[in-house]
């Protein structure tokens, strides 16, 4: 619990507790976040997912879409469970339990509805693919990703629609995080790892929310730095650029310890646009909507 307060200022913390609003994370949720990184099998996935009517029911029906049901047999729920995986399930069940909330995030940065949650998504799958490749935790790199920007939301209450834009013109280029620390006295990185700290989120996912932009150098960590690289292949990929663009460097330690080139980097980059695409027509095929 220690560690935990340390990965956020007592500025970040004050600016949570005193917004009106802010959503819990729900149960199910939780439970799925606190299984990552462990050797769960899938009955025991299964019955997490059976604990919400809601994710049971989304996964059976993008279980059973075209995209990853072609051949048009029912899929029952543990096939479904199966046959869609742990960091799918994950996916689900944050975009079931949380709603709206990274549906509708970034709204201060000039985002469209979706723009953040596809950016996460898109930001979770090239985690998955840097993790397999330097041998990091593959299923913590891929949540700690996936929520890596849930500190917008804080900005989004903070500052109100399209706040932003103006406040980067006025930054000329100087990196995003200074402008926002500026104008709220702490950055949406910090407030992120502010609201994991409020949720009760484990340490460890708070820590890859806190330094997605600006890795550890002593101690170091893989896993943040895969966050870090998958932040930046998102958004050369062009998923949730806002107002604040690609106004955030690269570490190039980070860069270096992970061994990634740029004729690395382009492959992750395609990778993650075809792996969006067809998560966004499953979606739109089960839903009937992108988002």
């Amino acid at each position: 619990m220690a560690e935990l307060m340390q990965l956020t200022s007592k500025r970040a913390s004050a600016l949570v507790a005193h917004i009106d609003g802010l959503p819990a994370m729900p149960a199910a949720a939780m439970r799925l976040l606190s299984a990552v990184g462990r050797n769960l099998d899938f009955t025991q996935i299964d019955a997490i997912v059976r604990s919400d009517e809601a994710i049971a029911a989304r996964v059976l029906r993008i279980a059973n879409s075209v995209i990853y049901n072609p051949r048009g047999t029912t899929v029952l729920l543990p096939e479904a469970v199966r046959r869609l995986g742990t960091r799918a399930l994950v996916r689900i069940a944050m975009e079931t339990e949380v709603g709206g909330l990274l549906a509708e995030g970034g709204r201060a940065y000039g985002m469209r509805r979706g723009d953040l949650s596809e950016a996460s998504v898109g930001g979770a799958v090239a985690a998955g693919l840097i993790a397999k490749r330097v041998g990091a935790d593959e299923g913590l790199c891929f949540a700690g990703a996936l929520l890596r920007d849930v500190g917008k939301i804080v900005i989004d209450a903070l500052a109100g629609p399209a706040a932003l834009d103006a406040l980067a013109s006025r930054g000329e280029g100087m990196p995003f995080l200074d402008c926002e620390v500026e104008e709220f006295g702490a950055d949406h990185s910090e407030l992120g790892a502010a609201l994991a700290v409020h949720w009760k989120l484990p340490t460890p996912m708070a820590r890859l929310i806190r330094f997605h932009h600006t890795p550890p150098q002593d101690p170091i960590d893989p896993c943040c730095d895969v966050v870090h690289a998958a932040d930046w292949v998102a958004r050369f990929a062009g998923l949730g650029l806002g107002a604040d663009g690609m106004l955030y460097p690269f570490d190039r330690g980070a860069r270096e310890r992970l061994g990634l080139t740029r004729s690395d980097l382009e492959p992750l980059v395609i990778a993650v646009l075809t792996e969006t695409a067809a998560q966004r027509a499953a979606t739109k095929l089960a839903f009937g909507r992108s988002t």
